[in-house]
């Protein structure tokens, strides 16, 4: 018995150690490809929306196939998790390769061609020319029809120059030449990496932004060594922990997925600069694994999740301040379960967030289920009330405004024929035919009436006095009269 049961235990922890690789093997994490983005689905909803991306990884980094159908719907899959408050997107598909769904792929090599890059490998091959071999790789499986690739050389001369004089290429034979024509490095070249990754972000960023929709971007940067710049290099390179600093900032503040890679030494390749600048981080010291990593970088790029949720806040001023940390979470129908580690979406402290962008044809389809849920009569008659509320406000500033500034002078008092006085706005009075104008004065020679009343004429030595007439301002006191 006790043989028996032995031999069952031990029977199991085989089967078990034999199972282990392949449950390792699906276990894995989704993994941010960008930064959570605010995007604006107006008209099918006037909520402020969230567009998310990921990309499934293992335990070290590496992209994982889920084998899903391209485009495939996966609405009822996924879970986000808003400031707390669970929501399920509206839209959320798998990309694989091409696709309706991709606008557009826009990649960014920079390639380190210091003097270093000259070292002899094993293989009889120098680091640069294993470089361009594994290029060639990244770019077999290039689609025309969505991606743009530049390949762009870097050392410690002219790199603003080469790095703003980046094309992106949009056809296969075009990103073979880019990659042909990368200088040799040259002996006296040194590695202005800082400087080189603020300088890439700020061409990736500006060829993003001419595209519409959603458009997958990635920087990789391969390097053998470290930042290093030198009396007789480009003057105000970036260079110690500021310049760390400023490296890692721009690749935060742009969304940009960024990957870099070292090559060749690992004693002689600052590990901890690169990890700071991308969390993402892979080392080679082959031509095989340098492949590798470079294969592993055209998945990440190629085959995302892209998930598009609504806020559960009505417009952007309530997100004003706000710091959203946003989760999310895919079960397969197969029983594999993904989650993703927190990421925060900070909005400024004054001032609505502006919108990074806009939903796409798909997205505005698929976000119309979400009007009937926010509709509300208050909605439909919000534009009604501000209407109102502006004319309102406009009458009350054209025609009390004043009444209340000048109330003396606006509405005065003056004499009537027949004694007292009335007030302009209140009543006005019409004489009678017959009652006649009496001046008070008798008139001057010439202006007699019928009835008489002529007065004598005026001595040589009398002045004419001309007193004004305030009677008929409405903005003036009427004088009291003599």
């Amino acid at each position: 018995m006790f043989r028996w049961v032995c031999r069952s235990t031990v029977i199991s922890a085989a089967s078990t150690m034999l199972l282990m690789p392949g449950v390792s093997a699906q276990s894995g994490k989704l993994e941010f490809a960008d930064r959570p983005r605010l995007v604006s689905c107006d008209p099918s909803t006037t909520k402020p929306c969230f567009r998310l991306k990921f990309n499934v990884v293992d335990a070290q980094g590496a992209p994982q196939s889920l084998n899903l159908p391209p485009n495939q719907d996966l609405r009822g899959q996924m879970k986000t998790t808003l400031d707390n408050q669970e929501i399920a997107p509206f839209f959320a598909v798998a990309q694989s390769g091409g696709g309706q769904t991709v606008r557009g792929r826009v990649a960014l090599i920079l390639v380190d061609i210091s003097g270093s890059m000259n070292i002899h490998l094993a293989s009889g091959r120098t680091r640069f020319q294993t470089a361009q071999e594994a290029l060639q790789q990244f770019v077999e499986g290039f689609d025309e029809s969505v991606d743009r690739v530049a390949i762009v050389p870097f050392e410690s001369h002219n790199v603003a120059d080469h790095i703003n004089s980046a094309v992106f290429a949009r056809k296969k034979a075009d990103a073979l030449a880019q990659i042909e024509a990368l200088p040799v490095p040259g002996p006296k070249n040194n590695t202005a990496l800082y400087s080189a990754v603020v300088l890439g972000l700020q061409v990736l960023t500006k060829e993003v932004s001419s595209t519409p929709g959603s458009v997958e971007a990635m920087m990789i940067l391969m390097t053998d060594g470290k930042n290093e710049v030198f009396k007789g290099d480009d003057a105000g390179l970036l260079d110690g922990p500021a310049g760390l600093d400023a490296a890692a900032n721009a690749v935060r503040t742009s969304g940009a997925q960024a990957i870099c890679i070292g090559f060749g030494d690992p004693g002689s390749i600052d590990e901890n600069a690169l990890r700071t600048i991308s969390g993402k981080f892979y080392m080679a010291q082959d031509s095989e694994k340098l492949k590798q990593i470079f294969t592993f970088a055209r998945t990440l790029l190629a085959n995302r999740i892209v998930a598009t949720v609504a806020s559960p806040w009505p417009d952007r001023s309530s997100l004003e301040g706000r710091s959203v940390p946003i989760t999310a979470d895919l079960r397969l129908s197969d029983g594999r379960h993904f989650e993703s580690d927190s990421q925060t979406w900070q909005a400024p402290q004054m001032g609505a967030p502006t919108f990074d962008g806009k939903c796409d044809v798909q997205e505005l389809k698929a976000a119309l289920q979400v009007a009937p849920a926010e509709g509300s009569w208050l909605t439909t008659l919000r534009p009604v009330l501000v209407f109102f509320g502006l004319g309102t406000l406009l009458l009350v500033l054209w025609f009390w405004v004043p009444r209340l500034v000048w109330s003396d002078q606006y509405i005065g008092t003056f004499e009537t024929q027949g004694g007292g006085s009335m007030r302009w706005a209140s009543k006005s009075q019409v004489l009678e035919k017959d009652q006649g104008m009496r001046p008070s004065r008798p008139a001057p020679p010439g202006f007699e009436t019928q009835r008489g009343g002529a007065q004598p004429p005026r001595a040589p030595g009398e002045r004419t006095v001309v007193q004004p007439d305030f009677s008929k301002s409405r903005l003036q006191k009427r004088p009291p009269q003599s």
